[in-house]
């Protein structure tokens, strides 16, 4: 059986492995996959403190002004409850869409955000971001999934 002090452990192990992968490779959302698999697992509790938190991580962390991780850990959260509607949110496949999802959708968001701070993008540079963004997501999605304590449930 899972406590809340081991997933608590878990969560904060995957935040470090995760900023320092983002430290690494700059310009690359690593925490997005635990958002995902906290989307998947349905705790809104734990979701919404993961939200605020990873809000406030990629806000002091970015160059940008504050709103574009609001928008961006908002917009994966819309596209996964409308995507649940029409595939299994566990399957493999659908962390593929939703990775090619963040992908694409980092592109618009950079764009949108450049534009309206006046920053001149560098297109190879964001293509590839949102490359490495649409390759990272699964891997990293996959690596969390297969060591997350999961709840154990007793047979009756």
């Amino acid at each position: 059986m899972t406590t809340p002090l081991l997933h608590l452990l878990w969560w904060t192990l995957f935040i470090a492995f995760a900023i320092f992968l983002q430290h690494l490779i700059p310009g690359v959302d690593v925490l997005a996959p635990g958002f995902l698999l906290s989307l998947q697992e349905k705790k809104p509790w734990q979701t919404l403190w993961l939200f605020l938190f990873f809000c406030l991580v990629q806000e002091g962390a970015g160059s940008m002004r504050f709103g574009s991780s609001v928008v961006w850990y908002g917009g994966l959260a819309v596209f996964f409850w409308i995507g649940q509607r029409f595939f299994v949110a566990e399957n493999i496949l659908f962390v593929l869409l939703l990775a090619v999802f963040l992908g694409a959708y980092h592109a618009l968001l950079m764009l949108l955000m450049c534009a309206m701070q006046e920053i001149p993008v560098e297109y190879a540079v964001l293509l590839h971001e949102s490359i490495i963004q649409t390759l990272i997501t699964p891997l990293v999605w996959g690596l969390a999934y297969f060591f997350r304590p999961r709840e154990q449930y007793k047979s009756h």
